[in-house]
């Protein structure tokens, strides 16, 4: 079972323990190049040692000797070359896991070793990590996952019963998930409820129908990544202000996740989004904003004020010259504002 995101705090713990008890060893790499006399989990390594089982080094380019291991031990721990270390599993090394990481994200270089994988007894993974690719997961039936989210609160697993929206929600909002991804449910709104979600951090939807965004879903004050795609938009309302700890927002039209024989992407004039509202201005952590396939024909001058913003990606819209305005931006890297796809990347002085 995947999950939604990386349990932390007591949820971690209590996962480190299920996985002590339920697994032969775990493994920990170090998975590029690195000077030990400057690596800060030199110490990490030193408090495992009493633990070690094995060391396996995989070359770097040896690509054969990496799908070699990975298929001998069927383990997503293995994936690259680096320095694979087993350690047994028993209280001991579990109680260290737990005082070492708040979640399975803390895993990864520099600070720690990376990757927290638990191996079954004669291989597979029991619980594995890939900290770079976002990807964590428990391998248990959808009856031991349901059985498993009752009694940890922060552990939210990815199961049937979610093709449901209403129970989808109401998981994520009892784990008090910090990601999440909603797609396939064909929605015109989203429910208010998304308000409940209070620690959401980054918040994907892909509904081809969605045609407006609530209220609710500006109460979401922690939230840093909003990625948005649909056929069409209203509008962005001026209550995106509110979000301000947004750092990415990304919205694209003219998107589908169910295309039947037929279908037709509107034109670009009668996509619902023609501005962008002044009060984006007020967003202060923004550092980027992507938004593609719209009526938009012109750009606030209140976009000068977003001195964090880096990527400006405002293509195939009805825009048809680049303001002056955004000269004055210096530290954008990346603008595309065009009736195309394509922009100009800004070499650093």
């Amino acid at each position: 079972m995947r999950m939604y995101t990386d349990p932390r705090g007591e949820a971690y713990k209590q996962l480190i323990d299920l996985a002590i008890r339920n697994s032969e060893c775990f493994v920990l790499g170090e998975k590029m190049p690195v000077d030990m006399a400057e690596c800060r989990c030199i110490k990490v390594l030193e408090a495992l040692e009493p633990y070690l089982m094995k060391t396996i080094v995989i070359e770097n380019g040896n690509m054969d000797e990496v799908i070699r291991i990975r298929n001998s031990y069927n383990s997503h721990a293995f994936y690259t070359a680096g320095t694979y270390y087993f350690y047994r599993c028993c209280e001991g090394s579990g109680n260290l896991l737990k005082q070492l990481a708040n979640r399975f994200s803390d895993w990864v270089y520099p600070n720690l070793p990376e990757d927290l994988c638990f191996l079954k007894d004669g291989g597979g993974d029991y619980l594995y990590s890939v900290v770079h690719e976002d990807m964590y997961g428990l391998e248990v039936s959808e009856e031991e996952a349901i059985d498993l989210m009752n009694r940890m609160t922060g552990l939210f697993l990815k199961i049937e019963a979610h093709k449901d929206l209403n129970r989808l929600l109401d998981d994520a909002i009892k784990h008090q998930t910090d990601k999440l991804y909603i797609s396939g449910y064909r929605l015109t709104e989203l429910p208010e409820r998304i308000r409940e979600l209070t620690e959401l951090r980054e918040l994907e939807i892909f509904e081809q129908d969605l045609y407006r965004l609530p209220e609710g879903l500006f109460d979401l004050s922690k939230l840093e990544h909003l990625r948005i795609l649909t056929a069409d938009l209203e509008s962005i309302p001026a209550s995106i202000a509110r979000l301000k700890n947004l750092r990415q927002l990304s919205i694209h039209c003219a998107s589908s996740n169910r295309p039947t024989p037929g279908y037709r992407v509107k034109p670009k004039e009668e996509i619902g989004i023609n501005h962008i509202p002044p009060e984006i201005g007020e967003l202060e952590q923004l550092e980027q904003l992507t938004i593609q396939y719209t009526s938009i024909h012109e750009l606030p001058l209140e976009l000068a004020k977003l001195e964090n913003l880096q990527v400006l990606d405002i293509g195939m819209c009805l825009i048809k010259k680049k303001p002056d305005f955004l000269k004055g931006m210096k530290q954008l890297r990346y603008i595309n504002v065009s009736q195309d796809l394509f922009g100009e990347l800004i070499e650093s002085e």
